[in-house]
């Protein structure tokens, strides 16, 4: 299992695996993973979790990983490097610029370093949509509103950062 695979079965798996430090407490993730949730953004449909994972017993430039989850019930998520993520954040400022009353697709991006890549769209309209199209679960979408852009632009920032430290 490679680390996109370990760390998707960890946080939208059956376990939601939670950062929390306590001694005593072993976690089901491996010893050297540390999971960071950056940001929630929650509607009345689903859930969108942003969060961040270094694995401190692989090598540097593979240690950082980003996830992109959306909760619906069903849960999937998509992972990223720090190229993968430079994309999203490309994708995210053409969409937030071609804001209609209408959905229009902006882009899609294919999971890599996975054998059981995933498929994110996103779409402009009024909001921002994300899909991510999983090979084993289906589909699953959240509608970001407009009411949220500017918190969620923050948050890519704020991982971009993680991905340069």
């Amino acid at each position: 299992m490679n680390m996109s695979q370990l760390i998707r079965t960890a946080i939208y798996g059956v376990i939601m695996v939670l950062t929390v430090s306590l001694p005593g407490l072993t976690s089901p993730m491996q010893a050297g993973v540390q999971l960071d949730i950056v940001a929630k953004f929650r509607n009345v449909e689903a859930e969108l979790d942003v969060v961040i994972v270094v694995d401190s017993e692989v090598e540097a430039s593979k240690s950082k990983v980003a996830l992109l989850g959306i909760a619906t019930p069903l849960r999937s998520s998509f992972s990223f490097r720090r190229e993968e993520w430079l994309l999203l954040i490309d994708l995210w400022s053409k969409a937030v610029k071609s804001q209609s009353d209408s959905w229009k697709t902006i882009g899609s991006m294919i999971e890599t370093e996975t054998s059981h890549a995933s498929v994110l769209t996103i779409s402009a309209g009024p909001g921002i949509k994300f899909v991510i199209n999983s090979p084993g679960k289906g589909l699953v979408t959240y509608v970001l509103s407009k009411d949220e852009l500017a918190r969620f632009a923050g948050t890519l920032y704020r991982v971009k950062e993680f991905f340069s430290r």
